[in-house]
């Protein structure tokens, strides 16, 4: 009686609400809930320069199997580029267990399969967002995103211990194709003198735009000691550490399987952690250094990019670079450093002038800066409010980069009750799965 009342209390389906909310259903049975639905379809629509508008649909189904304490998830894609009529199909298959629900240990796994043909940024970071890419470029004639089509494979495995822990396993088999321009539409004519070909490298970037095939391995590992948990009835709750997360992955091309064309071997390490000082406010830091050890044959979709950001609506913060160009820095030198450093004020400073204590308006500052030589280097600086109308951020960045005249800009986000910043990640949605 208490899953037939849970199945009738979502109600009728209303599909036109599929457009601007999606559709969101679950099946409630005593073996297992089955969810499934439709993300809005209005986030599927894009437009750029190489597909033209853009209509994808992200379906998605999840199911959870009690006896095996497992959660299936299939979730398909479909998206078509009106003016290459290119139709592109892939999907992801995720097992994901969790452990703790029998033994009572945090121990979290997954396995995901994908495969299909997709289109891709050459930065698997997605630093360009769909939506800033659309604006820009039908008002300003700023075609941001470059991407590229391919046909691929891949297996991954992730799981998560409870003394902070974390391993993740990637094979990628790639079919690599390259992409131009098949329009030139913007909403003033006189900015396509502004539009860029799909091409995301300098001149110095050999075999950016050739096709070829990749295999590649990656291996990631970071750890967080000094987790502290709370233990309840049949599971526990990690409370957090005192300890900064440490990261380290390596990379590897390999030739010839698969016919395979790259031949690389690249690694990183990084700390973060985001410090409350309480009083003081709020500190966030990212740091990490990384380089290649072998680069005999490295194509622009494997090389150490810095995500840079050209558009207004701020990217995140200790994660990019608010005025860097997108692949102008990219590099696969042996040795590079970066590190982020942003801290939240939190009415520390604010509270003492009078205008801004009755705002709630607060204060944020800090730095964003990597070097991989002498000319190839960055720094910017950025200082300013959030919690504008309980949600708008608003900062000052200036920026300097080795041989170019230093540059400023405004960067608008997300602060307050949101946090963050305004910006939408790539495949952030659905059942994503987070260990």
């Amino acid at each position: 009686m208490a899953v037939d009342s849970m199945n009738k209390k979502q109600g009728k389906l209303k599909l036109y609400t599929i457009f601007h909310k999606g559709l969101n259903r679950t099946k409630y049975t005593v073996n297992g809930n089955h969810n499934w639905g439709v993300e809005p379809l209005l986030l599927g629509l894009e437009y750029n320069t190489v597909e033209g508008l853009v209509v994808s649909v992200y379906p998605y189904y999840n199911h959870y199997i009690k006896k095996l304490k497992t959660n299936f998830s299939f979730e398909p894609n479909l998206r078509y580029g009106l003016s290459n009529t290119h139709l592109n199909a892939w999907a992801d298959i995720t097992f994901r267990t969790r452990d703790w629900e029998t033994d009572k240990k945090v121990k979290r796994q997954a396995w995901t399969f994908s495969g299909g043909k997709r289109v891709s940024q050459f930065n698997k970071n997605n630093p360009v967002t769909t939506l800033a890419n659309s604006i820009s470029t039908l008002l300003y004639g700023d075609n941001h995103m470059k991407i590229y089509e391919n046909y691929y494979g891949s297996v991954n495995f992730s799981k998560r211990y409870e003394e902070g822990l974390r391993i993740n396993v990637n094979a990628l088999y790639e079919d690599r194709i390259p992409l131009s321009n098949t329009t030139d539409f913007v909403i003033f004519k006189n900015n396509t003198k502004y539009l860029t070909p799909n091409f995301a490298y300098k001149d110095t970037i050999p075999y950016a735009a050739v096709a070829h095939q990749a295999f590649i391995i990656s291996f990631d590992i970071s750890i967080k000691p000094g987790q502290k948990y709370i233990q309840y009835p049949n599971r526990k709750m990690s409370l957090g550490s005192n300890y900064p997360t440490f990261s380290l992955s390596y990379t590897k091309g390999i030739e010839t399987i698969f016919g395979s064309d790259v031949n690389f071997d690249k690694w990183r390490f990084s700390i973060s952690d985001d410090k409350n000082l309480k009083l003081a406010g709020m500190l966030k830091y990212k740091a990490g250094i990384g380089g290649f050890l072998n680069n005999k044959k490295v194509f622009i979709q494997d090389y150490q990019h810095f995500n840079g950001y050209r558009v207004i609506r701020a990217s995140e913060y200790v994660n990019s670079f608010q005025l860097a160009r997108y692949y102008d820095n990219s590099t696969i030198s042996s040795f590079y450093a970066y590190g982020h450093l942003e801290h939240h004020f939190n009415g520390l400073l604010t509270n003492k002038i009078p205008l801004f204590k009755r705002l709630n308006w607060n204060l944020v500052g800090g730095g964003n800066a990597f070097y991989v030589n002498g000319k190839n280097n960055y720094f910017e600086v950025f200082a300013g409010l959030e919690n504008i109308l309980k949600i708008f951020r608003v900062d000052f960045v200036a920026a300097y980069s080795e041989g170019k005249t230093t540059t400023t800009g405004i960067r608008i986000g997300a602060g307050g009750i949101l946090g963050g910043s305004l910006t939408r990640g790539g495949n952030n949605r659905r059942s994503s799965i987070k260990l």
